[in-house]
């Protein structure tokens, strides 16, 4: 509903092209598996379990079901490699085009109508029905009725199948009727009728292209263009990784969307652009989704553990006798550097001690209200003359501005004390949730960690219930490990960056007074500049295409601040994580186009 509920609302999801973008793991593939007809069909058939009532209404949302019959026929096509095998045959362009688009169309029919044959639907009582204006070009593809017209496709298949798989490339003039015939039922097809429970029911046929990223460039493109054509009338997705777009495109530096582009072709980002909403929106489908995978583990599902949430304690272990006497030790040694008197710190502890009194955390951890004590000192001394040694005030300074206890003094001080004590940081399902960047795969690598440990400790027979110590060691030791598996083009440039980025960050968000609470987690650069990054830098533009891509950075543009808009280039959940980094958003260093091009050229 997140992504697909509004384009099938004002009908722009099944009548043109739809390109759905997103990095590894968002969960592009799962979705063009629940729209595939099968998935439709078993839903339906469980019509009446309460587990499926919501998916049902979330597809009749979606406009994949209506009144509980299906309107939609969706099949999945993977983009194998045999297609791009096409693409380096010793062909003209136009001629490798054709057989990928022959091939593409043949298997989306073989398998709209195989799905409906599997369900007991049989071939002879399904029609065909052609768009207006196509009735003449229906003989080409078998005609109206599904057996012939699936005949029809698997001929196609079989000669096109038999060219892909020579061991070498047949020559251009022994192609035959693989080139030759017409045979173009995209331009064909309307709409396909079958008998449904006691009733004629018609619909559209739904073509996902998945894995679009697996085509050679330029036969992508193509493949685009195709599928943008205004005169067919079957349901066509293209679904890809953000690597398969070109780097301006996916910093999003195209520049005005073009009109004509706008009417034949909608764009789904599973990234949405909203940041607040993106993650109160994840946060939901996260819960949902980790309680039906605990519901399926027989360990839990036995003792009715089944809200994943509730495995993971909030409550940090007490502070040492030791520990706390080095806290206070410290906030001694500021309030003397400082110059700020007794009273004035009880004043400061007071406010810090009143604003975690009223939080929702509701915490009065003594090593916390030390540590925010310890920054709104430091603060103090920031805004107040400093006198010399010898110097004797009668009146106790005051700062140049009220001193205030917010989140970010609390989020500092939580920062601080994972630096200097090891406190634990990333605690609770929110936090995880975070540190998953709002990408499925993620999530589920790190929530996988989490879900083992509880598992091993009902079998040792404790509780499950998983403490701040533990989820967040194997948070941190998760997300290392994801970190050192990256792979992709470019990672050992994107790795120098992402590094580069936290070591500052780490050193910023150590500052005694925190000046940017928790903490940085970006870099920012003017805006201006990185609009020139695709046409100026092309070869640093296409690393931060695959930092985005596959998570390691995520793009903030247009971030107002100081009167001036600039660009962030914010550390992935799992980057963040692994270097003790603040997970709220919007602190970043002031940096330019400079200072990333001194890091990558490095590499």
């Amino acid at each position: 509903m997140t992504f697909f509920k509004q384009p099938a609302t004002d009908g722009s999801l099944y009548d043109r092209l739809a390109i759905v973008t997103g990095t590894p793991g968002s969960g592009k593939t799962t979705l063009a598996r629940l729209f595939e007809y099968d998935t439709v069909r078993g839903l339906l058939r469980n019509r009446n379990a309460s587990t499926y009532r919501s998916l049902a209404d979330a597809l009749t949302q979606c406009g994949v079901l209506e009144d509980l019959t299906p309107k939609i026929l969706g099949a999945r096509v993977p983009l194998e490699s045999e297609y791009r095998d096409f693409w380096e045959f010793p062909y003209p362009e136009e001629t490798r085009m054709l057989l990928t688009t022959r091939l593409l169309e043949a298997r989306s029919v073989i398998r709209w109508l195989r799905q409906l044959n599997e369900s007991g639907i049989s071939l002879n009582d399904i029609e065909i029905a052609p768009r207006a204006g196509a009735e003449a070009a229906l003989e080409q593809i078998g005609g109206r009725d599904g057996q012939a017209v699936l005949d029809r496709a698997r001929d196609v298949e079989r000669a096109l199948y038999k060219i892909v798989r020579a061991l070498v490339p047949p020559r251009l003039d022994s192609l035959g009727s693989a080139v030759s015939e017409a045979y173009q039922p995209f331009d064909v097809v309307e709409t396909i009728n079958f008998p449904w429970e006691g009733q004629r029911i018609s619909v559209t046929p739904l073509a996902m292209f998945d894995d679009a990223h697996s085509l050679h460039p330029v036969q992508y493109e193509r493949l685009e263009r195709w599928l943008a054509q205004r005169e067919m009338r079957v349901g066509r997705w293209i679904l890809t990784r953000l690597d398969a777009l070109n780097p301006a495109r996916v910093l999003g530096q195209e520049g005005e969307p073009d009109v004509q582009k706008l009417r034949v072709t909608t764009e789904i980002r599973m990234q949405l652009t909203e940041r607040r909403a993106t993650r109160t929106a994840f946060r939901k489908m996260a819960k949902d989704m980790s309680n039906r995978y605990l519901r399926q583990i027989e360990s839990f599902n036995r003792r009715r553990l089944t809200d994943f949430s509730d495995l993971l304690a909030t409550e940090v272990a007490a502070p040492t006798d030791k520990r706390l006497a080095e806290l206070s030790g410290r906030v001694d040694v500021v309030q003397r550097r400082v110059g700020a008197s007794d009273a004035q710190r009880r004043e400061l502890q007071a406010k810090v001690e009143d604003y975690l009194d009223r939080s929702a955390s509701n915490t009065g951890d003594p090593a916390l209200i030390l540590a925010a004590t310890t920054i709104a000192l430091e603060r103090f001394g920031k805004r107040t003359p400093q006198l010399p040694l010898d110097v004797f005030a009668d009146e106790d300074l005051e700062p140049n501005k009220p001193i205030t206890i917010d989140a970010s003094v609390i989020d500092g001080a939580r920062i601080h004390l994972l630096h200097e004590g090891g406190v634990p940081y990333y605690v609770g399902f929110d936090a995880l949730c975070d540190a998953s960047s709002e990408n499925a795969e993620q999530f589920l690598q790190l929530a996988g960690r989490l879900v083992t440990q509880a598992e091993t400790q009902l079998v040792r027979g404790r509780q499950a219930l998983l403490s701040a110590n533990d989820q967040h060691r194997l948070i941190r030791q998760r997300s290392t490990e994801i970190i050192k598996a990256w792979d992709f083009p470019h990672h050992r440039e994107v790795r120098a960056l992402t590094d580069a980025i936290a070591k500052q960050c780490v050193e910023r968000s150590l500052e005694g007074n925190a000046s940017l609470g928790g903490g940085p987690n970006a870099w920012g650069i003017p805006q201006e500049q990185f609009e020139a990054l695709p046409e100026r830098h092309p070869g640093l533009a296409r690393v931060l295409q695959f930092a985005v891509a596959y998570n390691a950075l995520v793009l903030k543009t247009e971030h107002s601040t100081k009167n001036q808009l600039w660009c962030l280039l914010e550390l992935g959940g799992p980057v963040a994580v692994a270097n003790g980094l603040t997970l709220r958003r919007g602190g970043f260093l002031e940096r330019d186009v400079r200072n990333i091009l001194a890091v990558v050229e490095a590499v």
